[in-house]
């Protein structure tokens, strides 16, 4: 008799005792290893088989294109927790801004509503990312984190992610600067090489702060070493999810036009926070190359572990 079993779905090797546990199907992926009579426990109480289930554990696909279809199925799975907590944050302060540029009309700056964005990303958008990152940890491990649960982990992290980020940006500006001076001409591109290359070096600053409690001065050389080997997965799984969104705010923006929403301020802040929701993409497949380097498969976060005990 074999010690493990292979699932024939994710390939995971698994004892006699979690198949009994599980009436002959992997706990992972939910795929069928064997029937139900092949690993009942004789000891063990009747299986309720109509009894819902939580959701199945995930296992990183090891390829770009693997991890950005399972980053739109959990975008998908996820949407209502997702979008609660970006319309929480950012409708307000979207329609604000519409609001603020249709009055000022033409006396406003042709780049207001950039710069006033930016602010907001700036400082509500730490919020919605740690939240986002502690749900798609727990979910991975096959927990389904509660609204309240999330908001929480998003406002403790607040301050270290929004730390961690200022640093880092001032840092890629720092060394790029030569590339916003208009008279190096020509030689200005010189200085966006290495903006790029540290712009992917701390791609996953974010997700070291919140998941590994990365001290805020430690967290881009720590980002660096996970991205370390996996370069071109960053570079695939950014562009990918780049093109995917733009063709989607593509679609969305040819549809409010026809039926003529971006004539109302009101409208355009409730599409402007629809696009937020959807950039979360982005940061599902970054979370995915992160999760893939630092985790075993089925295993749980340890940030924070008090929040699943309190809210569950």
């Amino acid at each position: 008799m074999p010690r493990y079993w292979e699932c024939p779905n994710c390939r995971a090797l698994l004892t006699r005792e979690r198949l009994e546990a599980a009436g002959g199907v992997c706990p992972y992926c939910d795929a069928r290893v064997g029937p139900p009579s092949e690993f009942a426990d004789p000891d063990a109480p009747p299986l309720d088989f109509d009894e819902p289930r939580g959701p199945a554990p995930i296992v990183v696909p090891a390829t770009v294109g693997g991890k950005l279809a399972i980053a739109a199925r959990l975008l998908v799975e996820r949407l209502p927790l997702v979008a609660a907590l970006v319309f929480l944050f950012k409708l307000p302060a979207n329609a604000g801004i519409e609001v603020l540029i249709e009055r000022r009309g033409a006396a406003a700056h042709p780049l207001a509503p950039l710069m006033l964005k930016f602010v907001v990303e700036i400082f509500f958008d730490p919020i919605v990312t740690a939240a986002v990152l502690i749900v798609l940890a727990q979910r991975m491990s096959g927990v389904a984190m509660p609204f309240r649960a999330a908001l929480r982990g998003g406002l403790d992290f607040w301050w270290w992610l929004l730390a961690a980020r200022v640093i880092k940006q001032l840092t890629i500006l720092v060394v790029g600067f030569g590339a916003f001076i208009p008279e190096f001409g020509p030689f200005r591109i010189l200085f966006l090489i290495p903006m790029l290359f540290l712009v992917i070096r701390y791609a996953l600053v974010d997700e070291v702060v919140v998941l590994d409690h990365a001290p805020i001065l430690d967290s881009r050389r720590q980002s660096s070493d996970v991205v370390l080997g996996r370069v071109w997965q960053v570079i695939g799984g950014g562009f990918g999810s780049l093109v995917l969104l733009l063709f989607l705010a593509q679609l969305v923006g040819r549809w409010a036009e026809g039926v003529d929403l971006l004539d109302d301020p009101m409208a355009r802040g409730l599409l402007i926070t629809v696009f937020d929701v959807l950039a979360v993409y982005n940061t599902i497949v970054l979370f995915l190359i992160f999760w893939e380097a630092s985790r075993e498969p089925g295993e749980k976060i340890d940030a924070k572990p008090d929040f699943e005990e309190e809210f569950l």
